[in-house]
């Protein structure tokens, strides 16, 4: 029986399970012998053009590669590169979805889905050492404009934004580049860009939804991820802040500001800011839940209205809206 060399075998290793017929051509695997392999169950066929190894089961990653190794004109784009790259709110639709060259027919398989463009630059392209070719992190994001409403997508935004995936700017050019006749998703990715909060990326979806609520009130001055030295503790950042005044909101979330050392780490860091003079306001899961969040927030700003008067009483305290 026909049997796979090493070369054959590293491949498999380097991508995920599956191996292309060029691959295979290459480790002196003729059509005959390519063929017993496949009858005896040892290769399986992924798509034209790739086999994934006998008994392993097919994975979103898996498909991505074979796609990406027997057609290097596909690039995998939309949810699915926005689930490669790990970033939030993107679809979860069991799809892989590839940008094709105008008027291609790329696969017949039902979980490919192409979008046929000609609009791919250079820069635009990734390719992975596992052989999948994907769209950079600032053209997922723009491009996952057409998958997602404006709040799922101002999410997207700031987690590429945060992660240091890309910046404001080169989302801004990647788009532009984009804008043309024919593409208003396009225009809408612009205008949600555009009325973006001039600070930082929120680090989590509930510090954006809390910034916003915020804004919605009428509290002016907010800024994300505010950096300060703390005596005795070190560097630290304040998830929102209104320098100002200095007041200070942590939105905590993550599930080790419940732990013994989180709750002590919190406390000493709380000490060490008011210290300096700040007053911190924290808010975890019970008071940002769904039933919650307006009161609280209505709270958040009543609180903010009564610090900017304690610290300067010829502060604008029409800046804060009572609610």
């Amino acid at each position: 029986m026909a049997a796979l060399d090493d070369s054959a075998l590293m491949w498999l290793r380097q991508h995920h399970a599956t191996i292309s017929t060029t691959a295979l051509a290459a480790s002196k695997v003729t059509l005959d012998q390519r063929a017993v392999l496949v009858q005896a169950g040892l290769l399986v066929r992924v798509v034209d053009g790739a086999y994934a190894l006998g008994g392993v089961e097919p994975t979103e990653l898996s498909r991505c590669t074979a796609l990406s190794t027997s057609r290097p004109e596909l690039v995998v784009a939309g949810p699915t590169a926005g689930r490669l790259w790990g970033l939030r709110r993107v679809p979860r639709d069991g799809l892989v979805h590839v940008i094709a060259p105008p008027g291609s027919h790329p696969c017949r398989e039902p979980w490919v889905r192409p979008y046929r463009t000609a609009l791919v630059d250079d820069e635009d392209v990734v390719v992975r050492d596992d052989g999948v070719r994907l769209t950079s992190p600032p053209r997922t994001v723009v491009d996952l404009t057409r998958y997602v409403h404006n709040l799922a997508l101002i999410s997207i935004i700031e987690h590429a934004i945060s992660s240091e995936m890309c910046t404001r700017e080169t989302l801004f050019r990647v788009a532009e580049r984009l804008d043309t006749r024919g593409r208003p998703w396009v225009r809408r990715f612009l205008r949600v860009l555009g009325s973006r909060h001039p600070s930082a990326a929120s680090e989590s979806e509930g510090e954006l939804r809390v910034l916003n609520a915020l804004v919605e009130r009428g509290v002016e001055g907010l800024t994300r991820q505010h950096p300060i030295a703390l005596l005795g503790y070190g560097r630290a950042r304040f998830d929102i802040a209104i320098p100002s005044i200095k007041w200070a909101l942590e939105v905590d979330l993550h599930p080790e500001h419940r732990s013994l050392e989180g709750v002590a780490r919190d406390n000493r860091r709380d000490a060490a800011a008011e210290s300096l003079g700040w007053r911190v306001r924290r808010v975890g899961e019970v008071e940002l839940d769904r039933g919650q969040f307006a009161g609280t927030m209505d709270d958040v700003a009543r609180e903010v209205r009564r610090r900017a008067a304690e610290w300067a009483p010829e502060w604008d305290s029409g800046r804060c809206n009572e609610q």
